[in-house]
Order: structure tokens, then sequence, then C-alpha cells
């Protein structure tokens, strides 16, 4: 009689358990749900684990990747670079061929021009004018005074690429038409020439050429113009 009042308590007991264990396991499923994003991946960064990259947001090495490149070169350096590249010195007289031409006569006086040929590979500039004197004794005496410049001559600067010449013209006067005991004449050996603005020079043999030894004026010069 006890076993058989003991079966519906029993049986009473079992479903009871039961339904605790069902209602355990839902809650425990309902907690961990519930369990948001953000809660999640402030536990990643305390725990040290890497959250992946988001497919969708910009790529910045890509962007810096993109950046404009630096430019070649500044502006102002070139410019002066190019300025350099193209200034034109003075001609020097080692890289001139310098030499009379173009000779005539006139009333009193002997006509030609100097010219100035560029010999060297590069241009060069002459302006103004030449300094030119006869010479004596075969070996460089000045005869008499320099050349004296032609008054109310403009000079310009004239650039001589290689080969090309520039003139000067050059008046000689006939020492037979000057008073002889002011121009005491002298044969004379040729002329010199400097270049303008140069300090060693050149010299033009002439054959038959007479100076004055005196201080008579019988040389002329011109500027330097375009050949």
């Amino acid at each position: 009689m006890i076993t058989q009042r003991l079966l519906p308590v029993l049986a009473a007991g079992s479903l009871a358990l039961a339904l605790a264990g069902c209602a355990t396991d839902d809650s425990t499923d309902a907690t961990l749900s519930d369990v948001s994003p953000t809660t999640t991946q402030a536990a990643d960064a305390e725990s040290g684990a890497s959250t992946p990259a988001d497919p969708q947001s910009p790529d910045t090495d890509a962007q810096d990747s993109g950046q404009i490149p630096p430019e070649s070169g500044d502006s102002t350096e070139t410019a002066h670079d190019t300025a350099q590249a193209t200034a034109v010195v003075a001609c020097a007289t080692q890289q001139l061929d310098i030499r009379l031409s173009n000779e005539q006569g006139a009333a009193g006086s002997r006509l030609a021009d100097i010219t100035f040929t560029n010999t060297s590979s590069t241009p060069c500039t002459l302006k103004g004018f030449p300094g030119v004197s006869a010479v004596t004794n075969d070996d460089g005496t000045q005869l008499g005074p320099a050349a004296e410049r032609e008054s109310g001559q403009e000079t310009a600067t004239v650039t001589l690429a290689p080969g090309r010449s520039a003139r000067a013209g050059l008046k000689m006067t006939n020492i037979g038409v000057l008073d002889p005991a002011s121009c005491q004449p002298q044969a004379a050996d040729g002329l010199r020439v400097y270049p303008p603005g140069e300090t060693a020079s050149a010299f033009i043999r002439i054959s038959g050429f007479e100076g004055c030894a005196g201080d008579a004026n019988y040389l002329s010069i011109q500027p330097v113009t375009a050949g």
C-alpha cells in the first residue's frame, strides 16, 4: 500500500524537475543572444583580439599612394640655370681673328675696316670702340698717338655667333697732307688692336704704311657694328 501512494508523488517530482531544466536552458539561451556587438567588441579589445577590417572602409595605404608626386624641380632654380646657360660673355682677344679689310682711298686719307671674326665654338659679344695704334721698329713700339674715337657714334652690343664677324671703320690720314714738324713721318710695321674692353692685343701687319712719330693725330676709329 505504501508503494502505491509513493508513485504519484515520485511522478510529480520528476515532472517538476523536467520543467525546471527547461526553464534553465531557455534563460541561458536568452542571456547569450542578448549580448550586443558593442559588448563583444569591447571584450575582444580587452582580450587583445583583432577586429576584422570593414571591407567598405577606405584603404588608408591606397590614399597615401595616391598623393600628388613632388614637383620635378624648383621653377626659380630652373630659370636661374637657364639664364646662366644662355648668358653670352664678351669676346676675348684669343677667340677672335682680327684683320684689315675693305681698304679704299679717299681724299687725303685711307679707309678700311678692322674685322673681328669669332673663331671659337661659343657666341660672344662686342660693344664700343676698339683700341688702335700704329707700331714700329718690329718690337711693338707705339708710333704716335692712339686712334681718336670719332664723335657722334652710338655704340651697341653686337653678338657674334661662331664664324660670324663684326667691323669697326678705321680712317688713316695720308701723312703727306700733315705738317711735317708736327707729324715727324716714320715707317710703321702695322697696327696694334685691342678689342673693346680687352687688355690683350692683336697685330695687323700693313705693307708700305707710314705714321707720325710726333703728336699729330692721323688715325681715327668708329665703334664696332655688325658685319
